[in-house]
């Protein structure tokens, strides 16, 4: 085992932009409200725009029960100094660096990115990783994506997974595969990340992007997708072999439906792939695909987490790490 070194934390800033904790962080929104009109219909509720609002109305309230679960990451053994604040590509992205880690050189990183609708700093709010990542000692780096819709505030971000999905970043044709592996080679020379001991993981439409980067690059060593699928249309993916992705799904997703097709949530009329596609894709292209189905679960992240810990007793950060072998199995 490597004998683990103290690093020089940087002070991290405010919390401030808790206050975008926005639980609609999930593909399933953006896309459909770049496209409502100057004056909506409200009178129908089942067609349009009408259904699409009420769509709304449900995911700000799923964003109270969302804030109302948030724990203090201080609670779950993380260090605010830890918190580093940091940039590539003109994009803001949110570190956390553990008091002790590795040599440089043979440190491990863990990518997380937002769902739809999201930022950085909602995905680490409520994946909950950096107590795990103190405990472990290794980095863990949650990037943002692009402005979803010029109709939104601009801290709801989404990514070019593609196939439609989502938004303004599928539309404009972002490059997120280009600007995700720029931001991890520079985060790898910054802070002595062993470039064999970098992980992904992703809820939502930053599951779709995870999983497309799995599928299209040797970024990752392995991968966890949360309420996703493989969106890109391909036929193979060069990527993949001797790769493992292990995707965790909850059977009520109304967003994303694990069979695939159009959700009964959300405002989008993206038609998203099954898991069962993207298992074949990804296992054809000489890959694993592991799924993990949650009974009585719906597409929330603070859901997941909670079915996780009450079916196998840890939470899910810590089986993110032991998955990834950052943190010994038990």
């Amino acid at each position: 085992m490597n004998a683990f070194v103290p690093l020089k934390s940087q002070a991290g800033r405010s919390s401030a932009m808790g206050a975008i904790r926005l639980s609609l962080c999930c593909a399933a929104m953006v896309a459909g409200l770049a496209a409502i009109p100057a004056r909506p219909a409200y009178a129908d509720e089942t067609n349009g725009f009408g259904s699409r609002f009420k769509a709304f109305r449900e995911m700000m309230a799923n964003k109270r029960e969302n804030d109302a679960l948030k724990v203090s990451e201080e609670d779950l053994g993380a260090h605010s100094q830890n918190v580093v604040q940091d940039s590539y590509g003109g994009r803001d992205m949110i570190l956390y660096v553990p008091s002790r880690l590795p040599p440089p050189g043979q440190r491990g990183m863990v990518v997380a990115l937002h769902g739809g609708g999201g930022n950085a700093q909602f995905v680490k709010d409520h994946l909950k990783m950096d107590g795990v990542a103190e405990k472990y000692g290794f980095i863990v780096a949650y990037l943002n994506g692009t402005d979803a819709s010029a109709r939104l505030p601009d801290k709801m971000k989404a990514w070019n997974a593609g196939n439609g999905c989502c938004g303004e970043p599928y539309k404009n044709k972002v490059d997120d595969v280009g600007y995700i592996t720029g931001a991890v080679h520079f985060l790898v020379r910054k802070y002595g990340v062993n470039p064999h001991r970098i992980y992904g993981i992703g809820h939502s439409n930053g599951a779709m992007m995870t999983e497309r980067l799995m599928c299209e690059t040797g970024l990752y060593q392995s991968a966890i997708s949360l309420a996703g699928s493989l969106m890109e249309e391909m036929d193979f993916c060069p990527a993949a072999r001797g790769k493992t992705i292990l995707a965790i799904h909850g059977m009520e997703d109304a967003n994303v439906p694990p069979d695939g097709g159009k959700g009964s949530k959300g405002v989008t009329n993206i038609a998203y792939k099954s898991e069962a596609n993207s298992q074949s894709m990804f296992e054809h292209s000489g890959g694993k695909y592991m799924i993990v189905w949650l009974q009585g679960t719906d597409h929330s992240l603070e859901h997941i987490a909670a079915t996780i810990q009450k079916t196998e007793g840890i939470s899910l950060a810590e089986k993110t790490a032991r998955f990834f072998g950052l943190a010994p199995q038990q």
